[in-house]
């Protein structure tokens, strides 16, 4: 396991008023300040241990410790419940940064989880679905767990095929079967809980930003005026669409001045490379080359039922009025990038279905050949890389 050499440290509980509140403290040195503050032997909270005492004349508290590679994070790691006051719990946090320790960024406890192999990236994507999807049910199934299980599968398929102790091609057949029908049951599990690239809709002033955001949400989130500048300080939401979430954002026209062109240049500076864009502008004026060089641009000509001007090749023509071209919005929206886990998923179950019609065949060689590839697809964790950076920024301080 991985120790972080800085301490980091964060409420892990609401800031409410509770009969209990938590505050978490994960890194290399983490037993050792606690028991500083709790004035307690040297390796009184080696391991996994509990005590309970005065911490620097703040609170009577207990403190839970755990050993390197047995925490959430896998690190040296502390929990300490004081009594469940907002105050209590922030001069903890107080004493425990001037004791070396910094407040945790979002996620970031879950990222060590990560990191140091407690937590796969599939379950990281199944944790981030709790959140985004506002306490629906997800699909609690051990991912991790099952595409281990179909791995091996697979390797044992190769095994066999290799040694000829498999060769009837309606038994390889079953088998192939049984292993597509999970693939697929991962891919539409994986689906449903992955975060999809963020998505910024982008343009001039007046060019219609608010009113598809409007109508992408599904209600009025924005004010939609012909005024310039309505727009500076662009909402977010996680919208639902098709049964994936998604992350869209409204934003600040361009060509504007003073606090509208601040707005503007402070969002495409946010931007970070995975950022899809729907760019708008009713007579079809190219988007900055800086925008379609770094990131994926849908460009299109918006206002279309008005007609302000004729669109150009290589536009689509959209009205948030109408609908006219918003289901091609949502389909450049929706689709998944070649890195994502869905997609991956999606191309094993592909090919074994290509590995079931060559069994049909009795072409043994071939699929071997093809569950090789398979197994390929599924031995590959460092695709997971930016999905999961999208999953980790939804969670707490204290996750």
């Amino acid at each position: 396991m991985e120790q972080q050499n800085d301490l980091i440290a964060a409420l892990a509980t609401a800031q409410a008023v509770s009969a209990i509140a938590l505050v978490r403290l994960s890194g290399k040195g983490a037993s050792a300040v606690v028991e500083k503050l709790m004035k307690l032997k040297s390796g009184a909270l080696t391991g996994r241990k509990r005590a309970v005492g005065d911490l620097a004349g703040i609170d009577y508290l207990v403190a839970i410790s755990w050993a390197l590679g047995k925490s959430y994070t896998g690190e040296e790691m502390v929990d300490l419940m004081c009594h469940g006051s907002p105050g209590t719990a922030a001069r903890v946090l107080e004493v425990l940064e001037k004791n070396g320790a910094r407040l945790a960024a979002p996620g970031e406890f879950t990222r060590r989880a990560w990191l140091n192999g407690r937590l796969s990236s599939l379950d990281v994507l199944t944790l981030s679905a709790r959140y985004s999807t506002g306490g629906q049910k997800v699909k609690s199934s051990d991912l991790s767990e099952e595409l281990s299980e179909l791995t091996s599968e697979l390797e044992g398929f190769i095994e066999f095929n290799e040694d000829h102790e498999v060769s009837d091609g309606s038994q390889i057949t079953i088998l192939l079967q049984s292993m597509k029908r999970r693939a697929k049951n991962l891919a539409d599990t994986v689906r449903s809980t992955e975060i999809l690239p963020r998505i910024f809709i982008m343009g001039p002033i007046n060019a219609g930003k608010s009113t598809l955001f409007n109508r992408l949400n599904g209600k009025e989130t924005v004010v939609v005026s012909s005024k310039p500048g309505t727009t500076r300080d662009g909402a977010t939401r996680i919208v639902p669409l098709s049964g994936r979430y998604v992350e869209i954002s409204d934003s600040a026209g361009c060509g504007g001045v003073e606090l509208d062109s601040e707005a503007y240049a402070l969002q495409e500076r946010s931007l970070k490379s995975p950022d899809r864009i729907v760019w708008l502008d009713p007579y079809c004026y190219p988007p900055p080359v800086k925008l379609t060089e770094n990131h994926e641009v849908l460009k299109c000509c918006s206002l279309a039922d008005k007609a302000p001007a004729e669109c150009k090749p290589g536009w689509l023509p959209v009205s948030s009025v109408s609908g006219l071209g918003v289901d091609k919005v949502i389909d450049f929206i929706l689709t998944a990038d070649l890195e994502s886990p869905s997609w991956r998923l999606e191309r094993m179950t592909s090919l074994l279905e290509e590995a079931i019609s060559a069994a049909g065949s009795d072409d043994i060689a071939l699929v071997a050949e093809i569950v090789s590839d398979v197994l390929r697809e599924a031995n590959m964790p460092q695709r997971y890389g930016d999905a999961v950076e999208r999953a980790l920024e939804r969670f707490c301080v204290g996750k």
